[in-house]
């Protein structure tokens, strides 16, 4: 009922704004149908209703979008996608001249790193950023430690 309820709004939007806006358009129904219910756990401080409250005081910040940067095509491609942090890892391997590992963990600090390198650019020591609890909430997710106890924030 609601998805049809969408697809005749998106409709009517779409010969309302012309053909010129492919892609809003396409933007915009991929918002629609990743949006979550908000949780009944939502902080007070997120504003995109998926951020769930970090250990650490200064994890706890949002991406402060209406739609979430997690529900981005572009995040689950570049921070999610098994392909592409395969390459991360070979990469920040070889110039550390480190032995490949591809456990959960290399591959969920791979899609911090590529989060990073994303929305804020160049990091590296003493330079650094706080993920957006959103985006990290949904790496852990995808690449979850089997014991559940996760590193968090490092300033240095």
């Amino acid at each position: 009922m609601i998805q049809s309820q969408r697809t005749r709004f998106l409709s009517t939007f779409s010969l309302w704004v012309g053909e010129a806006s492919i892609l809003p358009k396409r933007l915009l129904v991929q918002s629609l149908r990743n949006q979550e219910p908000p949780a009944e756990d939502t902080p007070e401080w997120c504003k995109c209703q998926v951020c769930r409250p970090m250990p650490d005081d200064q994890e706890n910040m949002c991406c402060k979008s209406v739609t979430c940067i997690t529900s981005y095509t572009a995040f689950t491609n570049i921070c999610l996608d098994r392909d592409i942090l395969e390459v991360c890892i070979k990469a920040r391997c070889d110039i550390r001249a480190n032995k490949l590992n591809f456990c959960m963990e290399s591959f969920r600090k791979a899609g911090y790193w590529q989060f990073a390198l994303w929305r804020y650019g160049k990091l590296g020591r003493g330079n650094r950023r706080v993920i957006p609890a959103c985006a990290v909430r949904r790496i852990r997710e995808h690449y979850p430690a089997t014991d559940g106890r996760y590193m968090g924030f490092r300033a240095n």
